[in-house]
């Protein structure tokens, strides 16, 4: 099932985090942010804040950050969609249902998505084929090192 960015930023300004996270835990005011102990980590001291103006929580702790929906699936142990769910019932919005239209075009991104995979590893493991030993050396020796290759995924064609 996929949900568009628009409802997702929708039902992001429909709740309020510090009501969210307020619900679950206790939280304090400080200042224009909120604060109390992570629910994450064990601690005496607060250091969970949440921030209503930028719409996100940050644990100095143990470095939990994110979004209410983060929350939410992180401390409630839900999947994204049942996440979802839940804060669009709390904000009483209904989540859109899939279209046979929006499934079938998620399959054939899906595909498009794997072909281009597919054609990368390729690549990648045409530089790293013994026939192109000279070209590995010419990357290698221009200074390129093998993470960098790695991560960047750089191939030869």
């Amino acid at each position: 099932m996929s949900i568009s960015p628009r409802f997702l930023q929708e039902l992001r300004d429909r709740l309020t985090l510090s009501d969210v996270i307020g619900k679950r835990i206790k939280l304090t005011r400080a200042g224009r942010e909120y604060k109390g102990c992570c629910p994450f980590h064990r601690e005496k001291t607060p250091s969970f804040y949440v921030n209503d103006e930028k719409q996100f929580f940050h644990c100095f702790g143990c470095g939990a950050h994110g979004d209410a929906l983060g929350f939410v699936t992180r401390h409630d142990n839900l999947s994204f969609i049942e996440g979802v769910e839940a804060l669009a019932a709390q904000a009483g919005m209904q989540v859109p249902k899939s279209t046979p239209q929006d499934i079938e075009h998620a399959q054939k991104e899906k595909g498009l998505h794997a072909l281009c995979e597919d054609a990368g590893r390729w690549f990648e493991n045409q530089l790293h084929d013994p026939k192109n030993r000279e070209v590995l050396s010419y990357v290698t020796g221009r200074g390129v090192g093998h993470d960098i290759i790695d991560a960047f995924r750089l191939g030869y064609a």
